[in-house]
């Protein structure tokens, strides 16, 4: 009987592991790093020639964190042993209806804005996948329940059948070149959540970036779109108000003064959740009252506390530059900005040209952080510094006396220093409550 084996474990090795299991399959793995898999018992292959490794294994299936250039995968690949992702497994397993969210930033705002919404309309829906909760853990459990799954570049990467009902693009902006080598690579990936699509499906598009409105020529799916500026078959924004089209007439949906998040990012994102959910059959006042009522995920331009008149916000899940802008520009006044992290190999050209004129202080704390500032241009009109800790950025950046807020927006990854951005995120709200106490 052939083997399937499971490359880097984690929460979704371990999901991928039970799936498999449950139906009846016997799986191997292989981690670079050492331990007893949470004491479940599957063989570790580590330390073992590539030959003993790929014995008997008529699969392998691939934790995200793993890149294609693996040993394992490419001896796999020579031996024509087939190589997919958890998202795939899980999709070849499931037994619900999909829908599928990815993009550079929003992802994970949108997916729990869309969970909120079909509650409120009474439809049982889990969000799973890159925001929390591995695919492969309730994909054969749906029983026609709605899997909504937020999805990565990493995770599409090994995707080969993937076909959601409802698959959505927010934006793409460069972002983990150090993985796909390229912005067009990255943005071919992030373009391989529509390719199995059919007729019968729907696209959801970002029709104000380029990008991800292009992605409408080359897809089977029906296009619809969402937009802040203008008019478009699907979801957008006229004099205040929300409205879905289905291309004949238009309704409203929402009042924008009823949208409790920070920023014209935030409302495209509740624009592409309301496009899906008027395509899915969800009533306009389910979806604006699940609006109104919905709560940001922590560490995306939350607010944390007024010290001594600056308003501070914790925004560690910004792992881009584009994001961090568009934090930059939903503040309101003059701003001390506490930025850098993990070096994604990205330059740093495009964050100084677009910088908001709100941004009066930068001090730079991270591996990336001498990348950051040599793209500084000459005679700036804001100060910048580098700092060796958190703690003594946050303690430049509270001592400047010229700004409203403080915001901790990293543009990056926080592999440098942290197991994930919400470690890096309770990390600055320690630091912020010690200066509380003095």
């Amino acid at each position: 009987m052939n083997k399937t084996l499971i490359l880097g474990w984690g929460k979704s090795g371990d999901a991928a592991c039970g799936l498999l299991r449950r139906h009846g399959e016997e799986v191997v793995c292989f981690d670079d790093n050492e331990g007893d898999l949470a004491g479940d018992g599957v063989e570790n292959r580590r330390g073992m020639s590539l030959e003993n490794v790929l014995e008997d294994v008529g699969l392998v299936v691939v934790n995200p964190a793993v890149p294609y250039s693996h040993p394992v995968i490419r001896g796999a690949t020579a031996k024509g042993i087939e190589v997919i992702g958890e998202i795939e497994l899980g999709f070849r397993y499931c037994n619900g209806n999909t829908v599928a969210v990815t993009g550079t930033n929003g992802k994970t705002t949108t997916v729990s804005l869309l969970g909120r919404i079909f509650a409120e309309a009474g439809i049982e829906a889990h969000e799973l996948g890159n925001i929390g909760v591995p695919f492969s853990s309730m994909a054969d459990s749906l029983c026609g329940a709605v899997a909504i799954l937020e999805i990565s570049s990493f995770q599409l990467e090994t995707t080969k059948s993937f076909a959601p009902s409802f698959a959505v693009c927010l934006n793409v902006t460069p972002d983990h070149i150090e993985r796909h080598g390229s912005f067009d690579e990255y943005a071919k990936t992030k373009a391989k959540i529509f390719v199995n699509q059919t007729a019968g499906d729907y696209a959801v598009l970002n029709y104000d970036d380029p990008i991800t409105r292009a992605f409408a020529l080359h897809i089977p799916s029906k296009p619809y779109y969402f937009s802040l500026e203008r008019k478009v078959k699907g979801a957008y924004v006229e004099n205040g108000v929300a409205y879905f089209s289905d291309g004949y007439s238009a309704e409203k949906v929402f009042s924008v003064a009823d949208v409790p998040l920070k920023g014209k990012h935030n409302l495209s994102d509740v624009l592409a959740a309301t496009a899906v959910a008027r395509l899915y059959g969800i009533k306009a006042e389910k979806i604006a009252a699940a609006i109104k009522n919905f709560k940001a995920p922590e560490y995306r331009i939350g607010f944390v506390k007024n010290w001594k008149g600056i308003n501070i916000f914790n925004d560690s899940k910004s792992t881009n530059i584009d994001s961090t802008l568009r934090a930059c520009e939903a503040m309101d006044g003059d701003t001390a900005l506490i930025v850098g992290g993990w070096d994604k190999k990205i330059s740093y050209e495009n964050f100084f040209s677009r910088l908001p004129e709100n941004v009066r202080h930068i001090v730079c704390c991270g591996d990336n952080s001498d990348e950051i500032m040599r793209w500084s241009p000459d005679g700036a009109p804001y100060s910048l510094v580098k700092t060796a800790t958190l703690e003594r950025a946050v303690e430049v950046s509270l001592g400047y006396g010229d700004v409203e807020n403080l915001l901790f927006s990293p543009s990056t990854s926080s592999f440098d220093r942290y197991t994930d951005y919400k470690q890096r995120g309770r990390h600055f709200d320690e630091i912020i409550k010690a200066f509380a106490n003095g």
